[in-house]
C-alpha cells in the first residue's frame, strides 16, 4: 500500500471531502503521530515529517531493545567544571593551540574528559584524526564504551588485531592490521607478510613493507635483503632504509667499505673519488644509478649521497676522529648547494641521532645563509628537537644577538615549530629585543610582522608566572607601538587564559 499517495490525495481534496483511510491512520500512528488530533492537523504534520524522512533518506527506526548500561571497572575522576569550561573555550576556537597542554594537565591530574563533552568531541574526532590523537589518552573507560555504541565513533576504536583476518583484509585496512600485529608480535607480522608477498597488490607493496618499521629488528634482515633485489625502485629504497636502521646489519658494513674507498680527509679537506660507472655491488645494495649513461658529475655525486644518508652519522666521528661540528664543516665545503649537509641531515633523522641533530641545528644557526634546513627533512629535524636541546642552543644565541630575528631565519622557524615549553630565559630573550625596538631601538630591517607568530608561540609556551614581567615595560605611545598593541594584548590574554586553565586542575 502506498501511504504517500493516500496522504497526497487527502491533502489535495481536503479532509472535508476525503477522510484519512484506516490504513493510513494506523501507519501514521506507528510513526509516532497522535491519533487523537483532528484529521487536518494529523495530515499536515504527516506531510512535514515525510519531507524530513525524504531528506534524511530513511525512516528513523524505533529503538525497542533495552538501553545499554555502562559498568565501569573502577571509578574515573572527571575534570572540574572550571577545567571543562576552559576546554569548551579551546574547542570554540578562542584558544585552539592550548589543547595539547590542557590534555597534558588532565592526564597529569589522573582525570578523564567530562562526560557531557564526550559525544561532541567524539563526533569531531571522526572528521579530525589529529584531534583524536590528542584526546585519545584522555577518553577514559566511559569514552571507550560510548564509542562502541555509535556506528561512526566505533571506527575510532582499535580492537585487538586478528591475525586470522590477514587472508581476507584488503586495502588500507590491510596495512593497519599489519601495523597492529607488528606492535604485538613483530615475528608474526613478518611471517604473515612473507607468506603473501608474491601475491600482494603491487601498488600496496611499498606501504606494507614500510609497515615493518614497527618493531624492526634483526629477524627482518633476511626478508629485507631479498626486497633489495625487487624490480620496483620504491620497494628497493624502502628496504635499504629499513636495513640501515637495523643495528649490526650487513648492509651498513658494506656501505662503510664503499665509503672508505671513496672519501678521505687530507689537510682538513675532504678528497672524494667518484667512480665513472656505478659499481654493480652498489646497485645491488640499493644505490640507484639515476638516468642512463653518460653519467654527469652531479649524478655520480648522488651515488655517494645515497650511501651517506643511510649511514649512521656517528661513523664520521669514529672514522675521522672529528667532532660532529667539524665533520659538518668539512662536508659543507664540498658544494654551495649543501647537498652533503643535506645527506647528513637525512642520516641524523633516519637514525634519530640527537648528537648530530643538535650539531646540525647549531651549524645552521651560525651559518645564516645556509638553506639546507629549509628542506622537508631539515624542518622535521628542527621541529622534533627535544626541549633541552632547544634551550641549550637558542638561549645563548639570542642573548648575544643585538637585533630582531628575520622571518626566514632558522631560529624563527624553530621557535614557531616546537611543541616544547620555553624556559624563562628563552622567553625573555625572544621578547626583549622587540620591546627595545618598539621603544625606539635600531633594527637593520623594517618588516617585522612575523613577530606576531613569535608572540603567539611565546604565549602558548612560556611560563605563565612571567605574566607581570611580560605585561610591563612596553612602550606603545608611538605610532609603531600602537600598531603592535593589539598583538601584545592578544599574547597577554592567552597567558592569562593558560594560567586560569592550569589553576583549574
Amino acid at each position: 500500500m502506498n501511504h504517500l499517495e493516500d496522504l497526497q490525495t487527502t491533502l489535495l481534496l481536503g479532509t472535508d471531502r476525503s477522510s484519512l483511510t484506516d490504513g493510513l491512520q494506523a501507519y501514521l500512528q506507528e510513526q509516532g503521530l497522535n491519533g487523537q488530533e483532528l484529521p487536518a492537523e494529523m495530515a499536515a504534520e504527516a506531510l512535514v515529517l515525510h519531507r524530513q524522512w525524504t531528506r534524511a533518506g530513511f525512516l528513523i527506526p524505533v529503538w525497542t531493545e533495552p538501553i545499554p548500561q555502562i559498568q565501569l571497572q573502577q571509578a574515573e575522576a572527571e575534570c572540574s567544571a572550571e577545567a571543562a569550561h576552559c576546554l569548551q573555550a579551546i574547542l570554540d576556537g578562542r584558544y585552539p593551540d592550548a589543547l595539547p597542554e590542557w590534555v597534558k594537565l588532565l592526564l597529569a591530574a589522573q582525570q578523564v574528559l567530562p562526560r557531557q563533552a564526550l559525544p561532541a568531541l567524539l563526533q569531531r574526532c571522526t572528521q579530525d584524526p589529529a584531534l583524536w590523537d590528542t584526546l585519545k589518552p584522555a577518553v577514559g573507560e566511559r569514552g571507550h564504551w560510548l564509542m562502541l555504541q555509535h556506528p561512526l565513533w566505533i571506527k575510532l576504536s582499535t580492537p585487538n588485531p586478528d591475525p586470522g583476518a590477514w587472508a581476507t583484509t584488503t586495502g588500507p585496512a590491510r596495512l593497519s592490521l599489519l601495523r597492529s600485529i607488528r606492535q604485538q608480535s613483530a615475528a608474526q607480522g613478518l611471517q604473515l607478510l612473507q607468506s603473501t608477498w608474491l601475491d600482494e597488490d603491487p601498488a600496496q607493496k611499498p606501504a606494507l613493507l614500510e609497515g615493518l618499521s614497527i618493531g624492526l629488528n634483526s629477524e627482518d634482515e633476511g626478508f629485507l635483503e631479498v626486497c633489495l633485489q625487487e624490480r620496483r625502485k620504491e620497494i628497493r629504497q624502502i628496504a635499504a632504509e629499513l636495513l640501515a636502521c637495523i643495528p649490526g646489519a650487513g648492509l651498513i658494513d658494506r656501505y662503510l667499505q664503499y665509503l672508505q674507498e671513496r672519501i678521505v680527509v687530507v689537510d682538513q679537506r675532504i678528497n672524494v673519488s667518484l667512480p665513472e660507472e656505478i659499481p654493480e655491488e652498489w646497485r645491488k645494495d640499493g644505490v640507484e644509478p639515476g638516468s642512463k649513461r653518460p653519467f654527469s658529475l652531479t649524478q655520480r655525486s648522488a651515488w655517494l649521497f645515497q650511501l651517506i644518508r643511510r649511514l649512521p652519522p656517528g661513523y664520521w666521528q669514529t672514522h675521522w676522529g672529528l667532532s660532529p661540528q667539524e665533520a659538518i664543516g668539512l662536508f659543507a665545503q664540498q658544494d654551495r648547494e649543501e647537498s652533503w649537509v643535506q645527506a647528513l641531515t637525512d642520516a641524523a633523522l633516519l637514525h634519530q641521532d640527537l648528537v648530530w641533530q643538535e650539531a646540525l641545528a647549531i651549524w645552521w644557526l651560525h651559518h645564516e645563509q645556509a638553506s639546507s634546513w629549509q628542506t622537508s627533512t631539515g624542518r622535521h629535524l628542527l621541529q622534533q628537537l627535544p626541549g633541552a636541546i632547544l634551550q641549550k642552543i637558542l638561549v645563548p644565541y639570542l642573548q648575544k644577538r643585538p637585533y630582531l630575528l628575520e622571518d626566514d631565519h632558522v631560529a624563527t622557524f624553530m621557535l614557531c615549530a616546537t611543541d616544547e615549553a620555553w624556559s624563562d630565559e628563552l622567553s625573555l630573550a625572544v621578547v626583549q629585543p622587540l620591546m627595545r625596538y618598539l621603544a625606539g631601538g635600531d633594527n637593520p630591517f623594517w618588516n617585522i610582522w612575523h613577530y606576531a607568530r613569535l608572540l603567539k608561540a611565546l604565549a602558548y609556551h612560556c611560563n605563565t608566572g612571567l605574566f607581570e614581567q611580560l605585561n610591563n615595560n612596553w612602550v606603545i605611545d608611538s605610532a609603531l607601538g600602537q600598531r603592535w598593541q593589539a598583538e601584545v594584548e592578544r599574547m597577554l590574554a592567552v597567558i592569562q587564559f593558560r594560567a586560569k586553565m592550569i589553576a583549574a586542575f
